[in-house]
């Protein structure tokens, strides 16, 4: 059987290479054969391109463009498959949740930092040019409903206008002093953003792949998904060939729906 191939999208940050990369390693788990890509070096996953310098050189390939496919479809398919879309279903990794923590070097534990307070984050910054920022409205609301009292932020853009209005209502911003004593990651602010979201007690997701991951991997409490009618991104309907990332293992994950 034909090798799997991974090609990346350079647009793609973290979490994007993190979908990719997840299911063309349990594509090629599945079918037994080799797995070509270029490496995460957050997750020290070194890369395999062995004399491959383009999927270009492979012969009878199928190209996965879409959201939405059949899993065990491609485990049989005998060509080459080339995952080049980000696979943005909770289905697909539902049953390897504990087989993902291994890949990504996420181990147990026991001990939450931000004990009994929500965790939100806030993506700003390349999210208005695609128009899937929440904006203020939303986040106020979500706290508002989420019965939280004690709020931290994490946020790629401090000094935007949703993140000034969540500080003067007495929110606080989460930095990286607090991963630092758990001595998890360097200077990587990133990393230690993602962190923070993957080890805290509760936590709110922005519409993005980077807070998702923290949550899919994480041993949360409570896990807040924003759901809208922006079918960009995270959309309420969820039947056609779109993200649909929600999970819930024990009943405590909620949607949220926001307007947009």
């Amino acid at each position: 059987m034909n090798d799997v191939y991974i090609q990346f999208d350079p647009a793609g940050r973290m979490g994007n290479r993190m979908f990719q990369y997840a299911f063309g390693w349990l594509l090629a788990e599945k079918r037994n054969c080799k797995l070509f890509h270029e490496g995460l070096p957050n997750f020290n996953i070194p890369p395999n391109l062995e004399s491959l310098q383009s999927t270009k050189d492979v012969t009878n390939t199928r190209s996965i463009g879409d959201q939405r496919v059949s899993f065990n479809e491609l485990v049989k398919d005998e060509n080459a498959i080339v995952v080049d879309s980000y696979l943005q279903r909770a289905e697909y990794y539902i049953d390897y949740r504990d087989k993902l923590r291994e890949l990504f070097s996420i181990k147990d534990h026991h001990e939450y930092i931000n004990k009994d307070r929500l965790i939100v984050h806030v993506r700003e910054t390349d999210y208005h040019q695609v128009n899937c920022f929440l904006g203020y409205d939303y986040y106020k609301n979500l706290i508002k409903d989420s019965g939280f009292t004690d709020i931290g932020i994490i946020t790629d853009n401090s000094y935007c206008e949703t993140v000034q209005k969540l500080l003067a209502d007495g929110c606080e911003i989460i930095s990286d002093g607090l991963v630092d004593k758990f001595e998890l990651f360097s200077n990587q602010r990133s990393m230690n953003d993602w962190m923070v979201l993957l080890l805290s007690e509760n936590i709110a997701l922005s519409q993005s792949s980077f807070s998702w991951w923290a949550a899919f991997l994480g041993y949360h409490k409570k896990v807040i998904f924003p759901y809208s009618q922006n079918v960009n991104m995270w959309p309420v309907d969820t039947s056609g060939d779109v993200q649909d990332l929600f999970f819930d293992f024990d009943n405590s994950n909620v949607k949220y729906i926001c307007n947009g």
